[in-house]
């Protein structure tokens, strides 16, 4: 994989400051020398994701990998905080990507990080067409609300299930303890209304009339 120097806010190599101007002035820096040739083509697909409908799109390509992975989230985050606005930034090395947005969902930036699929990847080595799939993948991923409502109603469905499965048992269980130490009438069935009230037959009543 090659040098993968260890990175805390802003790669020691890289002139932020420089990088900025070039992101300001056409959407792209690459620094990574074998890609200078590649500049016009990034440049091409950073106007047509803004016809796409993502606004003010940023593409870095950096000259190597970098530790952790995360590495490359939080240089994009950086530049979006730095030069403000809505911004969406695509960090590319030579075996990382990572997307970076205040106008793109994270799901979006996720599909887009993945490609069309596992035998669709993003080709990390062809930077314009990477770049270009990503903005495809992003702005045609929509986050599946019907299969969230869906399985939200089903998580809501089992867990009523489940709390009656357990007071049902909880309710045999008090009245099974009750019936064994002798204060419920062993013919009163679990649940009925005797059982509920917790008490068997009461003592019978004189039926005696005071004016008789």
């Amino acid at each position: 994989m090659g040098h993968m120097p260890i990175f805390t806010a802003v790669p020691n190599d890289v002139d932020l400051h420089a990088l900025e101007a070039q992101l300001q002035a056409t959407g792209v820096a690459v620094l990574n020398p074998d890609y200078q040739a590649d500049v016009p083509a990034l440049e091409k697909v950073v106007r047509e994701a803004e016809a796409k409908g993502v606004q003010n799109f940023k593409i870095i390509v950096l000259a190597h990998d970098y530790f952790p992975d995360t590495s490359l989230r939080d240089l994009g985050r950086t530049v979006s905080d730095d030069m403000g606005g809505t911004m969406t930034v695509l960090t590319m090395s030579p075996h990382m990507v990572a997307g970076q947005s205040n106008q793109l969902s994270r799901f979006q930036i996720e599909k887009g990080q993945d490609g069309r699929g596992k035998t669709d990847k993003l080709q990390l080595g062809n930077p314009p067409a990477a770049a270009s799939m990503f903005v495809d993948v992003a702005v045609g991923a929509t986050t599946p609300w019907t299969a969230i409502t869906y399985t939200l109603i089903l998580v809501a469905v089992l867990g009523a299930a489940v709390g009656r499965v357990v007071t049902r048992r909880r309710s045999r269980a008090v009245h099974a303890a009750r019936r064994a130490a002798g204060l419920v009438d062993a013919r009163i069935a679990p649940g009925s209304a005797a059982a509920t009230a917790g008490g068997g037959p009461g003592p019978d009543v004189a039926d005696d009339d005071p004016k008789a």
